[in-house]
């Protein structure tokens, strides 16, 4: 028997697009976007605005190391450099 596709019903077409929209309707009516945001969360966010409320340059050891400069007093203690940058290696930073 062969079965012809122009006899089935549209009907069913429109009862699933009425099922569809009545879910929609429902979640709508149900649901309401909801964020929860842990307490460290809410500590890390205002580190960061403290830390982007810092200014980039620190004008006043700017200007007092171009003084120093300027005076030739500055001086540079290079065992203490080194020690300091392997103790960041040391400790992974």
């Amino acid at each position: 028997m062969k079965v012809d596709r122009t006899s089935i019903s549209p009907v069913g077409s429109v009862q699933a697009a009425n099922r569809v929209s009545q879910i929609y309707r429902n979640n709508q009516n149900n649901s309401k976007d909801k964020l929860a945001v842990s307490e460290n969360a809410q500590i890390f966010q205002k580190l960061i605005q403290k830390a982007k409320a810092l200014p980039d340059i620190r004008e006043d050891k700017v200007k007092a190391v171009s003084e120093q400069i300027a005076h030739g007093e500055f001086k540079l203690d290079a065992a203490s450099i080194a020690a300091s940058m392997l103790s960041w290696e040391k400790d992974g930073r």
